[in-house]
């Protein structure tokens, strides 16, 4: 009975060749695009996070970020499942193995055993089993690659969520930098503005100047004043935006350099387009996806077709215990069974036509991740390369309008003009301030966007 029982294996495994579904292999995709950009061996693209952001507070907070959000943990949490889940199906390659054991008694009239109702006196028993399915038309084989790319595409899920919580966090943290900057403009702003109050208030006071003059600069300060306020709101929701991607209660963030002290370059290599296939993890992620749904049309074709498992059983059984580990209570059997479907009324041509549909659907998400992975890289060379142009715009305009303010304020001083053309010059240079501190925040923001959309460092 042994010998047959590997004659039958043996013959199971040598025609496990016809197994049905082939076997994956990455999609061909067209990447001809061209980036109007600086080539370089040193670029940012082959930068890490912490080699990227030279400020110490920014490298600190993106460290806590890691070590504690919440959402980082949970896809930690996930991959992990997927690799238990994965160790689940390869499991099924191997035989599965259990035991029994029973003990039992029963008094049966004569009568009664006559017509099959139950045995007379003791049973015991105690037995091994053995269950194999022999994976004859890859079912198996299908359901473990399956596995196998769902779990490595968990991990690529994982790292896009690193890469978009570090952009996220650098984003966050040079928001707040304007803020503060901006703050500071207003606050230097207001205590000008308070001193044009009180000059223009005793002058009116002495009839030298008319009581619109005077009103007119209360305004001016009355707005300042509001907008301080505006912004220290701004900044609490910052600061609490931060504590939240840090796993933290609200309070306060640490400051490191301001925006106009950082140090960030983005010169871009040649290449790119075959890089991002190879650096984004939503690119990877939808890869593995591809390649797990493709086996998922494997196995719906192997459930079309037969399936072959081997079952033993050894062990021993006596009407006594104390002779039940002997010869004559010795047990082992072994069977073979082919089982399959005969008419399911289509009932799985339509499962392997539904997952076919399903594969179509992720061909179609993963050609999508691609062109928004080369659109979001063009948006973001373009944005740097605007923004780093209008911050030099701005730096002029400013300078203009903290030279006109002066000239204005002498001839009003002088009695030249009136405290109109004061307030445009005052509005002028505080919204010039405003606008470049901004500008300023987004340029540094286009290189956090260009990093992240080239699959960025870790």
């Amino acid at each position: 009975m042994k010998k047959n029982l590997i004659i039958l294996a043996s013959v199971a495994l040598l025609i496990g060749g016809c197994a049905v579904g082939g076997k994956f292999s990455s999609p061909t995709v067209k990447s001809d695009t061209a980036y109007p950009n600086t080539t370089t061996t040193d670029s940012i693209t082959s930068l890490k996070w912490f080699d990227l952001y030279k400020d110490e507070a920014l490298n600190n907070l993106i460290k806590t970020v890691l070590d504690s959000n919440r959402n980082l943990l949970i896809a930690t949490a996930r991959i992990e499942e997927a690799r238990e889940r994965a160790g689940i199906v390869k499991s099924e390659y191997l035989p599965s193995i259990g035991y029994s054991a029973g003990a039992s008694t029963g008094q049966v009239g004569k009568n009664a055993q006559s017509v099959g109702a139950g045995r007379d006196g003791n049973s015991f028993s105690m037995y091994g089993r053995l269950n194999w399915e022999i994976d004859l038309f890859g079912k198996i084989r299908h359901a473990n690659r399956a596995a196998q790319a769902q779990y490595l595409a968990e991990i690529e899920n994982r790292n896009g969520v690193m890469i978009s919580l570090i952009a996220q966090t650098a984003e966050f943290y040079f928001v707040l930098s304007d803020l503060d900057n901006r703050l500071a403009i207003a606050e230097r702003t207001l205590g000008s503005r308070k001193e044009n109050t009180r000059l223009i208030t005793e002058r009116f006071n002495k009839g030298y100047v008319p009581e619109l003059d005077k009103l007119q600069a209360e305004q001016q300060e009355a707005f300042v004043a509001s907008s301080i306020l505006e912004t220290k709101r701004a900044i609490i929701e910052i600061e609490n935006a931060l504590r939240v991607l840090s796993g933290q209660n609200p309070g306060t963030i640490q400051r490191g350099l301001p925006n106009q002290s950082q140090d960030m370059s983005a010169i871009i290599p040649a290449g790119i387009p075959s890089q991002l296939l190879q650096r984004r993890p939503d690119i990877r992620a939808a890869e593995k996806q591809l390649e797990a749904q493709f086996n998922y049309v494997g196995v719906a074709k192997a459930n079309m077709f037969p399936s072959i498992s081997l079952t033993g059983l050894l062990g021993f059984a006596s009407p006594q215990l104390n002779t039940m580990i002997s010869s004559d209570g010795f047990l082992a059997t072994g069977a073979g069974s082919v089982f399959g479907p005969l008419f399911e009324f289509n009932k799985n041509r339509s499962r392997k036509r539904a997952e076919e549909y399903r594969l179509k659907q992720v061909a179609y998400s993963y050609e999508q991740t691609v062109l928004q992975a080369f659109s979001d890289v063009d948006n973001a060379l373009y944005n740097y390369r605007s923004y780093a142009e209008q911050y030099e715009i701005l730096d002029k305009q400013v300078m203009a309008a903290s030279k006109a303010l002066q000239l204005t304020q002498a001839r009003y001083d002088f009695g030249y003009t009136s405290y109109l053309e004061v307030i445009i010059q005052e509005d002028n240079l505080f919204q010039a301030e405003n606008q470049r501190s901004l500008v300023l925040q987004k340029k540094l923001n286009a290189v956090v966007t260009l990093y992240k959309s080239l699959g960025g460092g870790w």
